[in-house]
């Protein structure tokens, strides 16, 4: 689940109609300046493979040192997520490491309480897009209902916990909470984003 923010010597994988869009930047264009879409969706994305992770990665078994994936497993029912980190376990070498980061629901919880007493409708509204993963108060009109095609929402959440029980049973006998930017994983500082930071988790976990 690249998206564009995947970088060169890593192998970027992604899938759906923005993904495909990236190879077509002129109906991309196109698409954004009539309103389709929003024109922050009109950027340049790196070289990716189309690549569906629910199903068998394109890899052979013990070949990858090191897999990233981030704000990614939320996007998928828990057990499809359960099989995208058992195929990350299959490809990964011995002492292979997977780094994991998706929205933490204490982390949340948390931020919305703070803002909360700031400004309670905007901190619901705020929590919302996070939940959803999407601004999903969008009027029903012809362009809107065009808009949600393009938009894979958020189908489960995780906290600590639950991330590192989903982990021990796709295999990994352990996983290290580790914090924004930080940790084996190389190039995080290329390709971990800032807005991310507030409300998310951060795991590694070893083969």
């Amino acid at each position: 689940g690249s998206g564009p923010s995947g970088i060169n010597g890593w192998l970027n994988y992604d899938i759906g109609i923005l993904p495909w869009l990236s190879k077509r930047p002129r109906l991309r264009h196109f698409i954004c300046t009539f309103g389709l879409l929003p024109k922050k969706y009109d950027v340049n994305w790196p070289e990716i493979q189309l690549v569906d992770i629910r199903r068998q990665f394109p890899l052979d078994d013990n070949s990858v040192d090191y897999i990233y994936c981030s704000q990614v497993i939320e996007h998928f029912e828990r057990y499809e997520a359960l099989n995208i980190l058992e195929e990350s376990y299959r490809v990964l070498k011995p002492d292979g490491i997977l780094r994991v980061s998706v929205p933490d629901i204490g982390k949340m919880l948390i931020n919305y309480k703070d803002e909360s007493a700031k400004d309670p409708e905007r901190a619901a509204r705020e929590l919302n897009v996070l939940w959803w993963g999407y601004e999903k108060d969008i009027e029903p009109n012809i362009i809107g209902k065009f808009s949600k095609f393009f938009i894979r929402d958020h189908q489960w959440h995780y906290d600590m916990v639950s991330m590192k029980k989903l982990l021990t049973e796709a295999g990994f006998a352990k996983a290290k909470t580790l914090s924004f930017r930080k940790g084996e994983t190389p190039d995080l500082e290329r390709v971990e984003i800032d807005i991310h930071k507030k409300h998310s988790l951060y795991l590694e976990a070893k083969k």
